[in-house]
Formats: structure tokens, C-alpha cells, sequence
């Protein structure tokens, strides 16, 4: 694991990380420019709540013909009108590894983003008892109104669902991605050995096979084996990652 204390030479290639997993930027970009000129990595990853202040392309700008670049959203994409166009429809926004996996770098990663909600689904439930199955129905529901007929305004946002829950994590997105296979899993939210964390994810992570699991959210650096959150035998890694902070992959010295 790299901190930002401890940056990896750019100019040593043996020791330039295939994957730099970045933690919530909040809108600020400048560590993840600085990061990505010092240790020069293949490729990126955001783990949610970006808040790009300026669409998402023009703020990597710097870097963007150095390393490939790559997402998952986090609850505060939702935010505002201003916090999810310059994310979901920046000349980037095709980059959301959100419900699917991508091969990066030599991995496949597959990503979850945003947060678990009780009003679509409180993932202590079993999938059949989610409120809601997916954004699609949640938006039909909406569009249907009160009586049948008329748009509910107060229930709908651009004609779809309510700006917030396109950073809801709907169950259909969830089962989709149990049914592929992936190296890393990368979430905004945190698995169950998190004090916040969920069980679903865990699950998640051992339907995929995934052996290294990567989230952001909660504002913290953590290395779960080390800090003995997790036993040597974990069927995966857990890595939290700190807002503005980094996390390389693989460790030096490491394949």
C-alpha cells in the first residue's frame, strides 16, 4: 500500500502501480493530479463522491493522456444538478464502472456505486423483499402519479426517478454483478467489517471471486488485515481509502 507520504519514484517503471484507487475527492482535484504525476500509474479509480465543481473532464484535464481513467459514483453525485452533470454527463461519464466489470490493467474490477437506502432496498432484507426492484420500476411508479394518470412532480426529476436515487443502489444492479466474475470489487460503500458496513457486499465480493475489495466513503484509511478487522482467512482483502487519499495497487514489490 502507498500513502502520500511515501510516493513511488515516476521514474522507476518497475515500481509504477497498474491500478491508483483514489478515495472522495469532494470536488478537490489537485491530490489526484499530483498522485497521478508522481507515481505515473495504468490507470485510475475513483470510489465515489467526486463533486466535480467543473465537468469531470475538464478537471483531469492534466492527465487525462497519461492514465485511463475510471469511476463509480458515490451519495453525493446526487447532491445537486450541478454535482451529477458534470460527473454522469461529463465526456467521462461512460467511464462509471457501476454494475458492470471492466478489465483495467490486467484485472477485472467491478464496481458498485453509490449507498444502500431503506426505501429501495435495506440489504438486511433478502432480495425478494426490497421495496423497490430497480430504478425502472421506481420510475414507472412515479410517472403513473397518485391517481393512475397524472406525473406525480414531487416524485419525479427530469422525467425519471428523484435526482437522489441515482446514487440508490437498486437490487437488480446488485444481482446482475452476482452473476460475473471479478478480480477487485470496487464500493462506495463498505463491507461487514466496517462498523457501518454491509453483509451484501460480502457476499458480493464471493459471488464475483473477487480476492481484494476497495472502498471509499467513509472518509478513512484502513487496512482491514493489518488493523485485524479481518482474519488471514478472508476469502478477500478490504482496503479502505481516506478522502484525497490513495491507495496503489499492487503493493510494491508485489503481482
Amino acid at each position: 500500500m502507498a500513502s502520500d507520504s511515501n510516493p513511488r519514484p515516476a521514474n522507476a517503471s518497475e515500481d509504477r502501480p497498474k491500478i491508483v484507487f483514489f478515495g472522495d475527492p469532494h470536488g478537490d482535484f489537485n491530490p489526484v493530479l499530483d498522485a497521478v504525476e508522481r507515481l505515473q500509474p495504468e490507470a485510475i479509480v475513483f470510489l465515489g463522491d467526486l463533486q466535480a465543481r467543473q465537468p469531470l473532464h475538464v478537471e483531469l484535464a492534466p492527465i487525462r493522456k497519461q492514465t485511463k481513467i475510471w469511476f463509480i459514483h458515490g451519495n453525493h453525485d446526487s447532491d445537486s444538478d450541478e454535482d451529477f452533470d458534470h460527473l454522469f454527463h461529463s465526456e467521462l461519464g461512460d467511464r462509471n464502472l457501476d454494475g458492470q466489470v471492466q478489465v483495467i490493467s490486467g484485472y477485472r474490477v467491478a464496481g458498485l456505486g453509490g449507498v444502500f437506502r431503506d426505501k429501495v432496498w435495506d440489504p438486511a432484507l433478502p432480495l425478494e423483499q426490497a421495496a423497490v426492484p430497480s430504478a425502472e420500476s421506481m420510475a414507472a411508479h412515479a410517472r403513473r402519479g397518485r391517481f393512475g394518470t397524472e406525473v406525480d412532480l414531487r416524485s419525479t426529476w427530469r422525467g425519471g426517478i428523484l435526482r437522489k436515487h441515482h446514487s440508490s443502489i437498486f437490487p437488480n444492479v446488485y444481482q446482475a454483478l452476482c452473476r460475473l466474475r471479478a478480480d477487485i470489487l470496487v464500493t462506495h460503500e463498505a463491507p461487514s467489517a466496517h462498523a457501518y458496513g454491509f453483509r451484501a457486499l460480502d457476499d458480493l465480493a464471493v459471488h464475483l471471486g473477487a480476492k481484494l475489495v476497495v472502498h471509499g466513503h467513509h472518509h478513512k484509511a484502513i487496512d482491514y488485515l493489518k488493523e485485524g478487522l479481518i482474519g488471514p482467512d478472508s476469502p478477500f482483502l478490504v482496503h479502505g481509502v481516506g478522502k484525497n487519499g490513495f491507495l496503489a495497487w499492487p503493493p510494491r514489490g508485489q503481482e
